[in-house]
């Protein structure tokens, strides 16, 4: 005798795995694939619900600063990054003074001292 022939007034037994079940359609199948191991990677599928979304709602923030500081920050500093490159290659000032050390004169023909 099973037990719910035995007793058929319980609830069903929890936790609920029918989400685990694979689905029947092609496109369900690819994102049932993409979620099962999104949540196997990162250790998901042992957190409870309100737990996901709390983790998932954190990490979330973090990608959109961290976007958000690339998209506006990684620009300034390139230019920064390659005034400082061109500082160490050719020494400091333009590039007037540094063709001006080599020839002594500069485009009007005024002496630089270096």
């Amino acid at each position: 005798m099973s037990a719910t022939q035995a007793y058929p007034n319980l609830p069903p037994a929890k936790p609920n795995h029918n989400h685990t079940h694979k689905p029947d359609t092609p496109v369900a199948q690819f994102f049932w694939r993409w979620r099962m191991w999104f949540e196997s990677t990162f250790v998901l599928s042992m957190l409870e619900p309100w737990e996901k979304i709390l983790l998932l709602t954190i990490f979330v923030f973090f990608a959109m600063l961290v976007s958000v500081a690339v998209l506006k920050y990684l620009p300034h500093h390139l230019v920064f990054l390659r005034r400082r490159a061109m500082y160490y290659l050719w020494g400091p000032g333009d590039l007037t003074s540094a063709a001006a050390g080599v020839g002594g004169l500069t485009g009007s023909g005024m002496r630089v001292e270096l």
